[in-house]
């Protein structure tokens, strides 16, 4: 019986084979074997690739130099035939003295920008037309209107010549601040037109009318002020919208 069993045991160890099982593979393993096909596939392509279509034609570049971003989309756009040309310098726009000695000594200018050059022999030579000029911030286009007020206001006549409307208080102020540096020299009366203080509204009834040769305000105080017969129109030369757009879409 013992010989028996020794050999059944035997003979039971000898036919079960212990099963590996197949080690589980992570969710991470399988992700990189896949990205390792990718990989060899983009190689095999990248092998395949004529590098010499990617060469850079030298003679196709239309610029070698990179305008500012600022002034990269500017241009002048006219119907027919016009007689302006663009200024290189301020002095080619014919300024007077005063005007040239706040544009060097006040605002610290060297030449005319972009903007400046092309619109600003527009807004000063006869025949005077209007004008849309867009660019970015930046550019110079306050000093495009404020210098073209300027240089249009006849000194001796002490009467709104020139009107700038601005959609906020805070822009009429420092359109004003620019004004005042750029015509320090000039003599030119000015005024700020913007709202006063809350209760104080009747204030402008009492004023005596407006005899400033350049007014700067926003659209309600300007309506206010001629709806009281406190701002002449008859004398006016120029008027500019400041950032025309934001008070289109109110």
């Amino acid at each position: 019986m013992a010989d028996v069993t020794e050999t059944t045991g035997a003979s039971t160890s000898e036919d079960k084979q212990p099963v590996v099982p197949e080690p589980k593979r992570l969710w991470s393993e399988e992700v990189e074997d896949e990205e390792a096909q990718q990989s060899t596939s983009e190689e095999k392509a990248v092998s395949e690739l004529n590098v010499d279509a990617l060469a850079i034609d030298e003679n196709k570049k239309v610029n070698k130099f990179l305008d500012e971003p600022e002034d990269s989309r500017i241009q002048a756009v006219t119907t027919g035939d016009t007689p302006y040309t663009s200024a290189s310098t301020f002095e080619d726009l014919n300024l007077s003295p005063e005007l040239l000695k706040g544009l060097y000594v006040e605002m610290k200018f060297h030449k005319p920008s972009k903007i400046q050059a092309i619109s600003l022999p527009m807004i000063m030579t006869p025949p005077y037309k209007d004008l849309i000029a867009q660019a970015h911030n930046g550019s110079g286009k306050t000093t495009c209107f404020v210098l073209g007020m300027l240089s249009r206001v006849d000194p001796k006549l002490q009467r709104p010549q020139a009107l700038c409307i601005c959609p906020t208080r805070e822009l009429s102020i420092q359109n004003m601040e620019v004004l005042l540096k750029m015509g320090k020299y000039t003599g030119i009366s000015s005024e700020c037109a913007v709202p006063i203080e809350s209760g104080n509204n009747d204030r402008s009834r009492s004023r005596p009318p407006i005899s400033a040769q350049v007014v700067i305000g926003t659209p309600g105080t300007i309506k206010r002020l001629m709806s009281q017969k406190k701002l002449g129109v008859a004398d006016m030369k120029v008027l500019v919208f400041d950032e025309a757009d934001h008070m289109l879409a109110k």
